[in-house]
């Protein structure tokens, strides 16, 4: 690779990770895209596509609000929203689909938790959430003792947050409670409590071959993401390598969940979505070296692969 080429490249890496035009070329593929798939199913596609642009619009909060890489970039929420539309077995609504707005908004109350004299109320609202929504993905109470640990780091780990961790956990279900003994339906407590007691075996049958290959490539770039943030990490302030270092380990176990539960393999995939949008736009947005122009331009043509193979399947319905 010539110089000259090396340098449009990083000019092109530059332009798409802080420039003004990503957002509405994004915006416009996830709507061409997500209008593919609704012409000829039903429209409750677009409360789907309305969890998805939230979940979007809280990664550019968590971004502002957090600082969490220096430069200003929307690209984490184009990267989530982009794939997302690209994937059309996560088009047809499903109350799954709150599992990435809710894990984020509990990873949102868990960072308000640093270093902050008012931490027991945030670290409360923050396993509220996971709690919540657990009614429809018990799964995700496997982050629990994560996001319990993770308050170490945060040095928002006292009694008084353990107590509110509790009671936030403990909350959704003593309400479910008491309206299903006032209501007489027991039976509605016992069937949400039923799925939290249940593994299911390892079995990667469960899995299409198509949805095998995306979460392959998801991981590929979430481990990239990671490596390469833990090598630079000493570059950020203390408050951002505590939150992008746990964001990196909360991939990584979502990753090993999947792993062993590959049933849940979706809902997985979009949780490491998430993490994998912040860490390579971390990757992409501050870093010029030849590693990270040529994984960007990888990168790329992966993500116009997956959106090119999602829309034969959909003309041609491979």
């Amino acid at each position: 690779m010539t110089v000259a080429s090396m340098v449009n490249l990083k000019k092109f890496q530059t332009n798409v990770a802080t420039g003004s035009l990503t957002l509405p070329v994004v915006a416009f593929l996830c709507l061409f895209l997500w209008g593919i798939t609704s012409y000829s199913q039903s429209w409750n596609q677009l409360i789907s596509l309305a969890i998805t642009a939230f979940t979007g619009y809280l990664m550019i909060e968590s971004n502002t609000s957090f600082t969490l890489i220096r430069t200003r970039t929307l690209l984490p929420a184009c990267i989530y929203c982009f794939l997302v539309s690209s994937l059309y077995f996560f088009h047809p609504f499903d109350w799954k689909l709150l599992v990435p707005p809710a894990f984020l908004l509990s990873l949102i109350n868990l960072f308000r938790s640093y270093e902050s004299n008012e931490s027991a109320t945030s670290i409360f609202h923050s396993f509220l959430f996971i709690s919540w929504i657990s009614w429809v993905f018990p799964p995700i109470l496997f982050f629990v003792p994560l996001f319990f640990f993770g308050m170490i780091p945060f040095r928002s780990f006292s009694v008084k947050s353990i107590w509110a961790s509790l009671l936030g956990i403990l909350t959704p279900y003593w309400f479910l409670l008491g309206y299903a003994f006032c209501t007489e339906q027991m039976e509605l407590f016992k069937a949400k409590l039923h799925p939290l007691k249940v593994l299911y075996p390892i079995d990667y049958s469960a899995v299409s071959p198509y949805e095998g290959v995306i979460a392959c490539i998801i991981t590929i770039l979430l481990l990239v993401g990671t490596v390469h943030y833990w090598n630079v990490s000493y570059m950020d302030k203390t408050r951002t390598r505590v939150f992008l270092s746990f964001m990196s380990i909360a991939g990584l176990w979502a990753t090993l969940i999947g792993i062993l539960q590959p049933v849940h393999i979706r809902e997985i995939m979009q949780i490491q979505l998430i993490i994998m949008g912040f860490l390579n736009a971390h990757l992409f947005t501050l870093t010029q070296s030849r590693f990270s122009s040529i994984t960007f331009i990888v990168t790329f043509v992966v993500f116009i692969l997956i959106m090119c193979s999602s829309l034969w399947m959909q003309f041609f319905n491979f």
